[in-house]
């Protein structure tokens, strides 16, 4: 126990006070990453860096397909602005630019200002822009599980 509380003191991972009540202990608020602890090769590296970009979008991308399908039942082109599916989705606009640059990036959407493509990342919370929906490459490239009611 002794050797493990040592390796978590000396990797960041919690750190010790002495107090007139004993010793207290803590942990960072976050947690360093494993390639600044460790020598990671490249390939792994980028598989982490995969999974936690992933870990952060997927439930943003989520909520925006969840919002097209359920609400707007799917469709090929949608209006918009940041403001507006922030809105309909209960997230902030930041989250909702990120779930578009996700989209974009999946190349399972585009995003458009008159017929130019537009750049999701940089549009300004007001910005109307045409989202233009590829279903069929996002059905073919994204897992989809439906848990059905009691009724089923």
């Amino acid at each position: 126990m002794r050797d493990l509380s040592e390796l978590y003191l000396t990797w960041g991972l919690a750190s010790r006070e002495e107090t007139p009540d004993g010793t207290r202990w803590s942990m960072p608020a976050a947690l360093p990453l494993p390639g600044d602890l460790l020598p990671l090769d490249a390939d792994l590296t980028k598989r982490l860096d995969w999974i936690r970009w992933t870990m952060r979008t997927g439930p943003l991308v989520n909520a925006l397909i969840n919002h097209l399908v359920d609400d707007l039942d799917e469709p090929n082109e949608v209006l918009t602005s940041l403001d507006r599916l922030a809105a309909a989705t209960s997230q902030d606009t930041d989250d909702v630019r990120l779930a578009l640059a996700e989209l974009v990036e999946a190349e399972d959407a585009q995003v458009q200002r008159g017929q130019e493509p537009a750049d999701a990342e940089r549009l300004e919370a007001h910005q109307r822009f045409r989202l233009i929906m590829n279903w069929e490459h996002l059905h073919e490239n994204r897992m989809q599980l439906s848990i059905k009611g009691d009724d089923a």
